[in-house]
């Protein structure tokens, strides 16, 4: 039986904070924000008034309004969100439909049936779900949006936050979720080049994929991010009842019209897309060598048929192709090669800077 819950899944940096922000803005409608967010096991009223996009530095649409308004009425007395665990983060980011997890299924519920009782429809927006998305649904029915992005833009954007010498979050988190795909291992050891224990706290994990990567090429980053990217992708895809084209949402009123009334027509909600902007593509970038890194992810993955059989799911191709195709295709030199290490040194931020100062010379 259907929740009539609506899931909105995506990856980070790929709109889907707008998309969750234009759900909120729909009567009768309690959206969660980020609702498999490690923080939610240790959020306050304090700390939820606190956190806005104002504030954030992520470039987010919201305003002042805090993001995580919504969990207020399912706050535990003793601290955090009532039933959740910051293991449920990344732990069993790639279950399988039908494997087992009561108390995450009891979390779920939890936040379905607080906003059932106030005659609101739920509506689930997360980056940490695609590789659930076919869990989720076989648990709670409902209507499922899937969220794909330009992969290069959508990985430049993760680097373009580089403001110290390290890798940001996103990219730690990326990490973690390549080192612990079970069915990809063996890819995962050839791309990362080191074995990562999976167990203990997320904390501990993101430490230890920090200490080993802190100083790795930009290209490394960039193979995590296309390997989860296609594994995500994959596993979500097949569960979707709408897949919506963030890039195209954003150049096209007609399609942002029809994506419109598809999600009415799926789940009796239409939130209102006519102010979806486009980010500038980012123009600067670290000189990786893009094909033959993503050659290199295609071949551990062994994914050809995935991406390009008759079975493979369309969008990818459609998302891969002009990416690649609009990159340089020349092999990086030396020079080339040393930008890119410094790149890995001072953060994206720094080596935008030093490209400009390069250009006005």
């Amino acid at each position: 039986m259907s929740s009539g819950a609506v899931f909105v899944h995506s990856g980070w940096r790929c709109s889907s904070t707008y998309v969750w922000h234009r759900f909120r803005a729909v009567p009768n409608v309690r959206a969660y924000y980020e609702p498999w967010h490690e923080q939610l096991a240790h959020v306050t009223p304090e700390t939820i008034r606190a956190e806005t996009p104002d504030n954030s530095g992520l470039r987010h649409p919201g305003g002042s309004e805090p993001y995580l308004k919504e969990f207020e009425v399912v706050l535990d007395p003793a601290g955090g969100v009532s039933g959740f665990d910051a293991s449920f983060a990344l732990d069993r980011y790639w279950i399988e439909p039908e494997a087992s997890d009561l108390a995450q299924q009891s979390y779920v519920e939890g936040l379905i049936d607080a906003a059932k009782r106030r005659g609101e429809t739920p509506v689930l927006a997360c980056c940490r779900t695609l590789g659930r998305a076919g869990w989720l649904k076989r648990r709670f029915g409902g209507f499922h949006v899937v969220l794909v992005r330009d992969p290069v833009q959508q990985w430049l954007s993760f680097y373009s936050l580089r403001r110290r010498p390290r890798p940001t979050y996103f990219e730690l988190c990326h990490y973690v979720l390549l080192s612990e795909m079970a069915v990809w291992r063996d890819a995962a050891r050839r791309l990362l080049g080191h074995d990562f224990d999976g167990r203990g706290p997320l904390n501990r994990r993101l430490a230890a994929v920090r200490r080993k990567f802190k100083r790795s090429p930009a290209s490394l980053s960039f193979q995590a991010f296309l390997a989860v990217w296609l594994a995500s992708h994959l596993k979500a895809l097949p569960h979707a009842d709408l897949v919506i084209d963030v890039d195209r949402l954003a150049r096209d009123g007609a399609y942002a019209r029809e994506v419109e009334q598809a999600i009415w027509l799926g789940c009796g909600l239409r939130p209102n897309f006519s102010d979806c902007r486009a980010p500038a593509p980012h123009g600067v970038a670290p000189p990786v060598e893009w094909r033959k890194a993503a050659r290199a992810v295609v071949d551990a993955m062994d994914l050809h048929e995935a991406i390009v059989g008759p079975g493979a799911p369309p969008i990818l191709f459609r998302k891969l192709a002009p990416a690649f195709a609009a990159l340089p295709s020349a092999r990086a030199g030396i020079k080339a090669r040393v930008a890119e290490v410094v790149g890995g040194l001072a953060g994206g931020a720094a080596l935008a800077r030093l490209q400009a100062r390069a250009r006005k010379a």
